[in-house]
């Protein structure tokens, strides 16, 4: 993380939301923006353990339990692996969904597909969704909880404590990343290892310093745990306390290690080689052994991923973003060519989101339609598409998540697996009856499901274990008890639901079954060896089971798909770094003449990690658990990605549970809108309780300490630390308190810089920022002082994000400085605005909303050099609405596909002969078309119209943010107070100065080529960079009038430019000290010749 950075983007959020007091509305600055719709209201509830805050909505309460678990056995063993007692609580969020996910207030961004969990800096907050998969989740909590121990252990657990001890220690994002992963995997797993593999033979690990993005957490594991192989696992420990005695991580690493950071990471590329390079001997290229018929090197994007042959073997669907977002193609099998695109995904609601890594793609029998899942709005669904038509249409399903589709060879029905709360079952659907039946109900984790060619039976796997019959899982049945490590396969009969286990395996996943058209044998992928491979299961002569690879591949093989007649198989592969499509010609009669592979040398040190790193160790969780039992006899205290595969640990510990009704039944209605309703497996008893009222506090407190009666038992590693001394949060069964959640505000930022002058008084300025736990509501507070209140700004702003539409209100008083005249006699004015607004925004999907806006403001103007000039005054009205639409795809600074427009109408209505009346109507439509990598063509259109007694008024010319800015009519025309609050400015228009041309009426065309200059350069020694400098050729056009327009004149038979004007040019663009400058030099141009060139040197962003 760059805390710089965060410090930057808070103090520019504060000044933004706050800044609604100056409504002249300029088209420049128009707000656009994805949206994050929250479809739900959520009823927060939370559990305290020792050490953490859970938080839960409605129907979370046993992944809460869950987490509870997961996250104290995990602090007990990052306690013991880094030698640190963490010494701030830590709230933990956990959403039922990665659609609930989506929704949470905690963190501003978007989260899409991919993003696991995210841990923030403002309150140190853990935020993890449940996605159908426990051991997924225990990963991701110990991974998000080691970002919260290193926030608590050099931060102080907040950004404020950054801010207030001018904190300045910075982890490079392969060290967060890698540290979370090399702990809560326990030291290497087969997923990066694989990763690994590829990016070492292929030469495309890069030093540590250029390490980011993915290659962060795979790289970061990787050189980790180098280290604890090569000089032990301590040291990591040691390491970390290193860094935090000398606040620097360089240092940490030369004191630990003896070596430079430098030096390590030679190390670390030598271990790689001799680790790896070995296997080339014993293992196949992918391509010695299958055609190749996707590249992502030559069509662009990294992922052509969930391939699924069409039934008669001629085509094949698949999902790719070779176009940047996530499309559904059809292809050729025998070449690969690409024969049509039929989704095109990431930038409507309707498939908002397709899922690349639990992919839901599946062929009807005839060929003739496609079955995919999607995140569409609030849930997830199934669309039924004609490959030939382009028609969609939506099944009446609607899950937390839906994943892995598959239809019926023989019938129109559907498998695939529903998530609802924190159960993920294998459900079928009947497309004629539009019944739905869940084949499991169960907790435990189901995937991948397979048809048997006669349609009978369903093919799948699980981490059920021997749980084969509902029945017999015992009633008292916790899921952080037992091991979810492993996956196996099963089948299930339809009609009987009767499971039957296939395999039993150990630290192995098994998955995407492919069954032979006789039935008799099946193909599945397996990492038993650790990489990735193809396996046949068949009988032999004396009906014994038995198992072979078909493939030794050295790069690793995902996600199958066989012909009907099994002569064909695709499949997806890890290659130089992206993800491609493959195929294997008649694959159910390859024999490699082997039994087993050759293990993978990390496979072979597996346990050997697990041991270092406290998989295995059971007695680094002792303190803390006994305790637990301990204080819960007492009553009086308690504990409570990625395409990466994990190892997983098991906590035992039976000494609490929550108690809430529930009930186990599956309710399946249809309406008459003949749309399935599905009600939640578990349903938490209603609170009547009031939500709001006497539950909204306000603490400056970031750490409220609850007071302990003498005599209770202590864990020994906090006996000083009042923080995890928790009260009253056990009921008299010993089972959890569940708590309502209520409203307390602290803060999130307090920052002040104060002085005082003897001719001046008391100058300085005061940031406050303040919200609850969820982030649901917000308190902006500003001042900036200047002499005395008259000539100081001072704001606060309320917002509410709780439901679907959020809104705000905003008080604020602005003073301003104007010098106006003519060069000969200029004159100093003050304006002062006295105002308050309020704000809302109903988004209507991610892609669009209504914005609207009624402030009202009392403007002053005083002359302060001519005492006598009588003060104006005058009150104004100003509603405005907004209609915003944008699903563009950013790249490094600006977008690089897609559209976006906002279409605004405002105004103010006249109150008496004083008043200011008029109407206007904006518009600012850009779109962008990627032409190649890095290169973008970008237009604009942009323009106002004003009308009414009194129009504003619209300037055009020039650049925004200028810094070396020049006025065409010597300074800006504000003489009254209708200037001062409406005049406008429509920009760029490079060539021509601020003011060139004003009216009431404005538009300006821009088409803009950007192109990359220089991916990165370093000058000399010195410590100035510029990232990604970027080039851009302009062509700028635009007018301004009021009631007549003359676009073009004849000069002596030449038609030449009247009105209008045009300029072009050239620019650069660079992040200098973290600040994006732009260069630019234009000409203007009037048909006949082009004037001497102008030069603008400016800050920001290009459209």
């Amino acid at each position: 993380m760059n805390i710089i950075k965060i410090f930057l983007v808070t103090l520019f959020a504060i000044l933004l939301i706050c800044s609604s007091y100056n409504l002249a509305y300029s088209q420049s600055a128009a707000v656009f923006g994805q949206n994050k719709v929250q479809y739900k209201d959520f009823d927060w509830k939370y559990i305290k353990t020792k050490h953490f805050d859970v938080y839960f909505s409605q129907g979370g309460k046993e992944l809460a339990e869950f987490a509870a678990h997961v996250m104290e056995s995990s602090l007990a063993n990052l306690t013991e692996n880094i030698d640190y007692n963490i010494s701030n609580r830590i709230p933990v969020i956990i959403y039922n969904s990665h659609n609930d996910f989506q929704q949470n207030n905690v963190v501003d961004e978007y989260l899409p597909e991919g993003v696991g969990g995210v841990t923030e800096l403002f309150k140190n907050r853990i935020n993890i969704p449940f996605e159908g998969d426990y051991e997924k989740f225990r990963h991701v909590i110990h991974h998000e909880l080691l970002h919260a121990f290193m926030n608590d252990m050099f931060y102080g657990g907040s950004l404020q404590n950054i801010i207030s001890k001018n904190i300045s220690l910075n982890f490079p994002i392969w060290f967060n990343e890698g540290m979370a992963e090399v702990q809560s995997l326990y030291g290497l797993d087969k997923a990066t290892d694989m990763f690994m593999r590829d990016a070492t033979i292929n030469n495309y690990v890069p030093p540590l310093e250029y390490i980011n993005g993915y290659f962060s957490y795979r790289g970061g594991q990787s050189f980790f745990s180098f280290l604890a192989d090569t000089y032990g696992e301590d040291k990591l420990g040691i390491l970390m306390n290193n860094i935090k005695s000398f606040g620097d991580v360089d240092m940490g690493f030369r004191e630990t290690f003896k070596l430079s950071l430098e030096q390590l990471d030679e190390k670390w590329q030598a271990y790689l080689k001799k680790t790896y390079w070995p296997d080339i001997k014993i293992r196949d290229e992918v391509k010695d052994f299958a055609k190749q018929l996707t590249n992502h090197e030559r069509d662009g994007g990294s992922y052509n991923v969930a391939p699924v042959i069409s039934p008669d073997g001629q085509k094949f669907a698949f999902i790719s973003n070779q176009d940047d977002l996530f499309d559904v193609f059809i292809a050729k099998t025998k070449n690969g060519e690409i024969i049509d695109k039929v989704i095109s995904g990431n930038s409507s609601t309707d498939f908002e989101e397709l899922h690349i890594l639990t992919p839901g793609l599946s062929w009807s029998p005839d060929g003739k339609k496609l079955a995919i899942s999607v995140k569409a709005g609030a849930s997830d669904v199934i669309y039924i598409v004609d490959v030939k038509s382009g028609d969609k249409k939506a099944l009446p399903l609607k899950f937390d998540g839906i994943f892995y589709v598959s239809w019926s060879p023989v019938g129109n029905k559907l498998a695939f697996i529903g998530n609802i709360g924190e159960k993920s079952n294998l459900f079928l659907y009947d497309m004629n009856s539009k019944k739905i039946e869940a084949l499991t109900n169960d907790i435990f984790s189901d995937a991948n499901p397979t048809w048997a060619l006669d349609g009978k039976s369903i093919f799948f796997t699980s981490d059920r274990g021997d749980y084969i019959e509902g029945e017999k899982i015992p009633k008292d049945f916790k899921m952080w008890e037992y091991d979810y490590s492993n996956t196996d396969y099963y089948r299930i009969d339809i009609s009987t639901k009767e499971i039957t286990r296939l395999s039993s395996t150990k630290d192995t996943k098994e998955g995407y079954g492919q069954i032979s058209p006789d039935g008799k044998k099946i193909l599945y992928v397996s990492d038993k060896n650790g990489i990735s491979n193809i396996y046949l299961r068949e009988a032999d002569s004396s009906g014994k089971i038995i198992d072979r690879p078909i493939t030794n591949s050295l790069s690793p093989v995902d996600q199958i798909s066989m012909s009907r007649d099994g002569k064909k198989l695709l499949f997806v592969s890890l290659n130089k770094g992206g993800y491609d499509i493959f195929s294997i010609d008649n694959p159910l009669e390859r024999n490699l003449g082997i039994d087993e592979l050759v293990p993978t040398d990390f496979v072979l040190k597996m346990n050997e990690y697990a041991d270092k790193f406290g998989r295995n160790n059971k007695s680094s969780v002792t303190d803390s658990l006994s305790l637990v039992v301990i204080d819960t006899l007492h009553k009086k205290d308690s504990i409570s990605m990625t395409m990466a595969d994990s190892l997983s640990t098991t906590v035992i510990d039976s000494s609490f549970a929550v108690k809430e009704n529930t009930s186990d039944s599956l309710l399946v209605t249809e309406n008459t809108d003949s749309v399935l309703t599905i009600s939640k497996l578990v349903e938490i008893k209603k609170d009547s309780s009031k939500f709001y009222g006497d539950d909204v506090k306000i603490s400056f407190d970031e750490n409220p300490k609850n007071s302990m009666p003498a005599g209770i038992n202590k864990d020994s590693s906090y006996i000083d630390n009042l923080n995890f001394r928790v009260a009253d949060n056990i009921n008299p069964d010993g089972s959890f308190k569940i708590k309502k959640y209520k409203i307390k505000f602290t803060p999130d930022l307090v920052y002040g810089n104060a002085s005082y002058a003897t001719f001046y008084g008391v100058q300085g300025v005061a940031q406050i920022a303040l919200s609850d736990m969820l982030g649901d509501h917000r308190i902006y507070i500003q001042t900036s002082l200047v002499i005395d209140l008259k000539n100081s700004d001072y704001a606060v702003a309320y917002y509410n994000l709780a439901h679907r539409i959020d809104y705000g209100f905003q008080l604020y008083h602005t003073a301003r400085f104007v010098t106006y005249g003519n060069g000969f006699y200029d004159f100093l004015y003050r304006y002062r605005t006295i105002g308050g607004s309020v704000t809302g925004a109903y988004p209507i999907s991610r892609f669009k909303r209504f914005d609207g806006t009624m402030a009202i403001q009392n403007i002053s103007r005083e002359n302060l050099d001519i005492s006598t000039e009588p003060l104006t005054r005058k009150t104004l009205l100003i509603p405005s609405l907004s209609f915003i639409h944008d699903n563009t795809l950013f790249g490094y600074t600006s977008p690089i596909s897609g559209t976006r427009y906002n279409l605004t109408v405002m105004g103010s209505p006249k109150f008496g002969t004083e008043g200011i009346g008029f109407t206007s109507f904006l518009a600012d439509i850009r779109n962008y078309i990627k032409i190649s990598d890095d290169y973008t063509f970008a237009t604009r259109l942009s323009g106002g119209a004003s009308f009414g007694p009194n129009p504003m008024q619209f300037f055009i010319g020039g650049t925004d943010n200028w810094i070396n800015y020049q006025y065409a009519n010597y300074n800006l025309p504000v003489a009254t107070i209708e200037d001062y609050a409406f005049l406008s400015p429509g920009l760029p228009l490079r060539g021509y100065d601020y003011d060139q041309q004003a009216g009431s009426k404005y538009y300006i065309l821009n088409m803009e080529l950007r192109f990359p200059l220089f991916r990165y350069l370093i000058f000399g020694a010195l410590p100035l960079g510029f990232a990604n400098i970027e080039g851009v050729a302009f062509l700028d056009a635009g007018t301004a009038w009021n009631d007549q327009i003359s676009l073009f004149k004849n000069v002596n038979g030449s038609t030449q430019t009247e009105d209008l004007l045009m300029g072009t040019g050239l620019g650069a663009r660079a992040n200098l000290l973290g600040f994006p400058f732009k260069f630019d030099v234009a000409w203007n141009y009037n048909l006949n010749k082009f004037s001497s060139p102008k030069y603008y040197i400016s800050l920001g962003y290009d459209f």
